[in-house]
């Protein structure tokens, strides 16, 4: 038998009471008598006795109450074996949400705590970057409760999909039942063995989207969902310390943006926003998920050592802000976040991020460069058209396979600048030297060389605060996750930095289609049958139906009905006190 709602029979504590009820209300009448010594014999003869009589009253109302409390509890009997079941529980970001009816991680507790009545053995799954079993399959009701109450929630993202597929590999033909405020995998049922439960409700956000640090800037997107736009408040602080702040408008369900000027982008910043005052559709404006509100960016300094000194090169990287140049013939053992040498063979690189020059030829073979990657990062505001290079006629021609991206190639499709990332190794390699071209003379030198080290002060700032997504594992402990925005300390010294930084999640998805009138109909118990769920009979309204036939029975023994006693007991127990209680 299960119990549809247990919380009811919390009112079986009231039998207890009703017993005591009844053996207080009894009320004493004065009578005139001849002599007391009889009725003090029998008052000694009755407090050896049962000080509480079994009447059929109090049986009637025991039995009501009993009865009354069963049939509230929506007991029902299951024709066959309790099916197998396997909760899986989205654990993204916006499950933190509040919304009117709730924090939508706390009606998924609820809504598992009814997929427990009628299963069998239950397990459960934590569906967020990555899908992973907190309960095996089990009988054991406490474990799987304990388990729910200690899931937290906050991953940049779930992977719905994928924790299906771990749910049904636990246990090969049980019942998947997933719940999650996201859209079901396929837009309905996931497939026709799992079953879907949608949290989602009415909750309205504002929060940060993005947080980037480019060249002396920090870059910060917001998004809302609200119904109306609204003016927010962005702080910038670099350490700690306070640097910027301004507002930003954001339209009704869309996205703004705010940019502030640095002069310096070394340390840890962090954006933060201010939700607008307001309640709207009964939930404070901005303020249904705390996870967004702030984000976190990092960068330090970076170095570079330049082989030989070509004033050209050193100029242009000392251009850059944030760069620190030395000059050494040691390049190439020296650790720094960029090295330029002068090689023409990639190979052999330890891992890092290098700029090659070929050595400068006796007689160079000069050529135009008539093609190049408009639509490569690196060749942001870089045009190389018309650009003469001087190319040594004895070279060894490049292959591109392997993982090369070519950047520029002259009319007779030479490659003279090519890009490749691989194994650790990043390399922006020239097939010319400084000193025999007319690049270094054209903006488009300074603007080439920043773009590359944009792509290395991506590495350099590791060191500081590398991206850290929240949901990710930290302290390789399994079931210890970064789940808020902050600044998190590695084993070898280092920080992450944790940021929600994601439109999806705040957003908040929103109720399906046709989710009020399901949520009426469970509200009049029209609640339709689990998929895979082994047939059940509902008793509630025979419980229901002894429960009045007791309360009839209980009304008629009160009206003064001829006297009755339990077959078996002492004739001392009468019916009760009659019309007297």
């Amino acid at each position: 038998m299960s119990f549809a709602a247990p919380e009811f029979l919390w009112g079986l504590l009231a039998l207890p009471l009703v017993v005591l009820l009844h053996f207080v209300r009894a009320r004493r009448r004065r009578h005139q008598v001849s002599a007391l010594f009889l009725w003090q014999r029998a008052r000694q003869v009755a407090e050896r006795r049962k000080r509480v009589s079994p009447t059929w009253l109090l049986l009637a109302q025991l039995l009501f109450v009993a009865l009354a409390t069963l049939a509230l509890a929506r007991p029902a009997i299951q024709r066959g074996v309790a099916p197998d079941r396997i909760l899986v529980i989205d654990a993204s970001a916006s499950m933190a949400a509040r919304d009117t009816d709730g924090v939508r991680i706390d009606k998924a507790r609820a809504a598992a705590e009814r997929l427990l009545a009628g299963a069998g053995r239950v397990a459960v799954v934590r569906a967020g970057l990555a899908a992973r079993v907190l309960v095996p399959l089990t009988g054991d009701r406490g474990a799987v409760r304990r388990a729910l109450q200690q899931l937290r929630v906050g991953d940049r993202s779930a992977d719905l999909e994928r924790a299906v597929a771990l749910g049904e590999a636990v246990e090969p033909g049980a019942q998947v039942e997933l719940i999650t405020d996201h859209p079901a995998v396929g837009g309905g049922a996931v497939n026709d063995r799992v079953g879907y439960h949608n949290v989602a409700g009415d909750g309205v956000n504002v929060g940060i989207s993005a947080f980037d640090l480019g060249l002396q800037q920090a870059y910060v997107g917001v998004v809302s969902n609200s119904r109306r736009p609204v003016q927010v408040q962005v702080s910038l602080s670099q350490d700690g310390a306070a640097v910027a702040s301004g507002s930003v408008l954001v339209p009704a369900g869309g996205t703004g943006s705010i940019t502030f000027p640095l002069p310096d982008v070394r340390g840890i910043y962090r954006a933060a926003i201010t939700p607008p005052a307001g309640v709207e559709a009964g939930s404070p404006v901005g303020d249904a998920l705390a996870l967004d509100d702030e984000a976190y960016a990092g960068a330090r300094r970076v170095t570079a050592v330049v082989q030989e000194g070509d004033q050209a090169v050193v100029k242009a990287l000392a251009a850059v802000p944030g760069v620190t140049v030395r000059v050494n013939a040691g390049a190439a053992q020296i650790p720094a976040d960029l090295r330029v040498l002068t090689r023409s063979d990639p190979q052999g690189l330890p891992p890092g991020s290098y700029l090659l020059f070929a050595p400068a030829s006796p007689e160079p073979d000069y050529r135009v460069v008539r093609e190049f990657d408009r639509g490569s990062p690196l060749m942001r505001f870089v045009d190389l058209q018309d650009v003469v290079v001087g190319l040594d006629p004895a070279r060894t021609a490049w292959v591109m396979s392997g993982g090369w991206q070519l950047l520029a190639s002259t009319g007779d499709l030479e490659p003279v600048l090519r890009y490749r990332d691989s194994g650790g190794v990043r390399v922006l390699q020239a097939a010319f030297n400084p000193t025999q071209t007319d690049l270094v003379l054209r903006a488009a030198f300074p603007a080439l060389v920043a773009n590359y080290l944009r792509q290395v002060r991506g590495d350099a700032s590791v060191a500081l605060g590398a991206a850290l997504p929240p949901g990710t594992t930290v302290d390789g402990a399994a079931a210890a996750y970064a789940l808020r925005p902050g600044i998190y300390r590695e084993p070898g010294g280092g920080v992450a930095l944790a940021s929600l930084d994601s439109d999806a999640e705040s957003r908040l998805p929103a109720p399906p289609a046709g989710a009020a009138a399901g949520a009426r109909r469970a509200a009049r118990g029209e609640v339709r049958p689990l998929l895979g769920e082994a047939p059940a009979t509902s008793v509630a309204w025979i419980l229901l139906t002894l429960a009045l036939l007791a309360l009839a029975a209980e009304w008629l023994l009160w009206s003064g009905l001829p006297p009755f006693r339990l077959p078996g007991v002492p004739g001392f127990l009468r019916r009760g006190s009659g019309r007297g209680r």
